[in-house]
């Protein structure tokens, strides 16, 4: 760790680009539980304050997230956090999601539970879209996703990164049209029963399509002759969601029905 005097000895952009470095080496510390030294971290706190590279309203910022620290109001992970965040800001690096530190532990892949719920991504174009459906569906025991060929790999780096490590927690896999699964299944699509009245079933296939074009003809067919189209009703000019978003809301509800809540 370098010294508070070595420090202060660098120029302003360096300094400020090492501590930076340094908030983001406690905030994964604590975030780990390991002991961090509160006495460095405050005055970590105070060379902030007295950054040149930083306007008089930030500086006032990082003063009053120190003394939130100083009192004991606020951990080391959560002042290194806002002070991370705020020099980032300061230098026009605001980071990607994929740059967050996440707070999931991952060494509990053993404890996940699955339900039969079963997607099929419809020609979803987007690496970021097929990531973030990744991310969901492993927080809402998705038990496997299914990908048209035309669809974003999950192996696309984009992908990769938006889901947070999900894309090697789902098992998935890439399939013809005619390949689905013998199960009972269903389309988010538009003129559907509305999502409150819909009867998500204990098993099912979920089809999610395309962000241009929506889930395809075949699939409509098949899903109006089995369980149906779920619809989210909206009340905004725009009248739909992104995909991954929508993909979040459905999804909640089918874990939620299913569970009784």
């Amino acid at each position: 760790m370098i010294s508070l005097r070595k420090l202060n000895t660098l120029k302003p952009d360096t300094r400020q680009r090492k501590l930076v470095v340094l908030f983001k080496t406690f905030e994964t510390a604590a975030l780990q539980g390991e002991i961090s030294d509160r006495t460095y971290v405050s005055r970590l706190v105070k060379t902030v304050e007295e950054l040149e590279t930083l306007s008089v309203e930030e500086k006032r910022r990082a003063g009053s997230v120190g003394k939130l620290f100083n009192d004991g109001d606020i951990t080391i992970r959560r002042a290194c956090n806002t002070l991370r965040h705020l020099l980032l800001k300061n230098m026009h690096a605001e980071p990607a999601e994929w740059d967050l530190i996440s707070p999931v532990d991952q060494n509990r892949e053993a404890d996940r539970v699955t339900y039969p719920f079963f997607i099929y991504l419809d020609d979803i174009r987007s690496p970021f879209n097929v990531g973030s459906i990744f991310r969901t569906a492993e927080s809402f025991g998705v038990q496997k996703i299914y990908l048209s060929e035309d669809t974003a790999s999950p192996e696309h780096p984009r992908a990769q990164r938006t889901s947070m490590g999900c894309t090697a927690r789902v098992p998935w896999e890439i399939i013809g049209k005619e390949e689905l699964p013998d199960i009972p299944l269903f389309a988010l699509e538009l003129g559907g029963v509305p999502l409150q009245r819909f009867p998500f079933p204990r098993e099912g296939l979920l089809i999610i399509g395309s962000e241009e074009l929506g889930v395809s003809p075949l699939f409509l067919t098949r899903a109006d002759n089995s369980l149906g189209r779920v619809s989210i009703s909206t009340g905004g000019l725009k009248g739909s969601l992104n995909v991954s978003v929508a993909f979040g809301i459905v999804q909640s509800f089918w874990y939620s029905k299913i569970n009784g809540e």
